[in-house]
């Protein structure tokens, strides 16, 4: 597709039938969920995980699903949510959102050099929305159970 500002350059001076312009025109799509106007088709997320397609309209609803992280683009960016939000979900199960100063706060991270995730412990460095675990053993266990190449993936995005 050529851009409307192209089209400009190369055709000017020429002589165009508006009416006739509408009809091959697309309109740009949001590159975002804070470009959504009237009419935008999104994706949004009920209670439980099911995924709806929607029809954006400046009102309360719409915001209130967009400031509380339920809209999306796409449907394949709202399934990833639901995916990395139930593997959240397993490995709060084992660990915490509160950091415990001068405590044991071990955390998973993705090393990307070694391609691996592995398990570090902290007791002053308090990280921006770490999930916390107060042993080394129910952090491997919530590892276990939700599975490393989940974590990677939902967690961490890493694309193999």
């Amino acid at each position: 597709m050529i851009k409307v500002e192209e089209i400009v350059d190369k055709y000017k001076g020429y002589e165009i039938d508006e009416k006739e312009l509408e009809k091959v025109l697309v309109k740009p799509k949001p590159t975002s969920i804070w470009d959504l106007k009237d009419g935008d088709s999104y994706c949004y997320l009920e209670s439980e995980g099911t995924i709806t397609l929607g029809s954006w309209c400046e009102n309360t609803v719409s915001k209130r699903k967009r400031a509380h992280g339920n809209v999306f683009l796409t449907g394949k960016e709202a399934e990833f949510e639901v995916q990395r939000r139930k593997i959240e979900a397993i490995l709060l199960k084992y660990g915490r959102r509160k950091f415990k100063y001068k405590d044991y706060n071990f955390y998973i991270i993705y090393d990307h050099a070694e391609l691996s995730v592995d398990i570090l412990n902290n007791t002053f460095l308090h990280h921006l929305n770490m999930i916390y675990f107060d042993t080394k053993e129910l952090c491997q266990q919530a590892v276990e159970e939700a599975g490393e190449e989940n974590i990677k993936k939902y967690i961490f995005g890493v694309k193999d």
